[in-house]
């Protein structure tokens, strides 16, 4: 049950809580009907601060407003995903790149952080865990970069990612690979090196492309291949 919203900001606060409901995987499949109506009684407000939320995550490409039929947690085929992540590394390399100059130690540090707490999920096995912690250092990234535009693009693109991850099976993953791509991001990072970060932001984002790509090909592929794509964004 989700909790009932206060009177003080409640356009800002639906768009919180529903995009919550949405991304989390427990309430929604992709392709499912998201009932505004149901939504409205359940969280005790109008249906005008739930249209205002839904309209935002439309434009995040979360939701899809199909005239006459309803509102649609979308359903990312592999087509969509690679066109996210193409647009995905156009920006996350221009993050990298502002990053490079703009990083303080605080946010190193927090980056070191970050990829330290990766490899214990890896070598815990806790793949879920890898997963937020693998957001969270792109996040820090974004935040280092200090561009609020590019910033408002890519909370856009993670939540996409967020959206595809429950589907199990258009986010592509080498999970001990993307640590490596993690470090080697950071390290350009930390000698400010703009041209070098963004690089190996984009050949980290392009990889993942790559795999979506082979995923479209239409021949089964071996078995032993099988399972390489999975549920966790990177």
């Amino acid at each position: 049950m989700a909790r009932k919203l206060k009177r003080s900001n409640l356009s800002e606060d639906a768009y919180t809580v529903v995009r919550d409901m949405l991304l989390n995987g427990d309430r929604y499949n992709p392709g499912d009907k998201v009932s505004v109506e149901e939504l409205s009684r359940e969280l005790g407000v109008s249906r005008t601060p739930l249209w205002a939320a839904i309209n935002r995550l439309e434009a995040e490409r979360v939701v899809e407003v199909v005239p006459r039929q309803g509102v649609y947690l979308v359903d990312y085929d592999p087509g969509r995903a690679l066109e996210m992540y193409i647009a995905r590394e156009a920006l996350e390399g221009m993050a990298a790149r502002l990053a490079a100059s703009n990083v303080t130690d605080r946010q190193l540090a927090i980056l070191q952080r970050s990829i330290d707490d990766q490899r214990a999920c890896l070598s815990s096995g806790d793949s879920d865990g890898y997963y937020t912690r693998t957001i969270e250092f792109h996040e820090e990234i974004l935040r280092a970069a200090n561009n609020v535009t590019l910033e408002r693009l890519l909370k856009s693109v993670f939540a996409q990612m967020r959206a595809m991850r429950i589907q199990r099976n258009s986010i592509p993953t080498h999970l001990p690979q993307s640590c490596t791509d993690h470090e080697k991001i950071l390290a350009a990072i930390r000698k400010h090196d703009p041209d070098l970060a963004e690089r190996e932001a984009r050949s980290h984002i392009q990889d993942l492309a790559t795999a979506i790509r082979q995923e479209r090909v239409p021949a089964q592929p071996p078995a032993a291949t099988r399972g390489r794509l999975s549920a966790l964004a990177r």
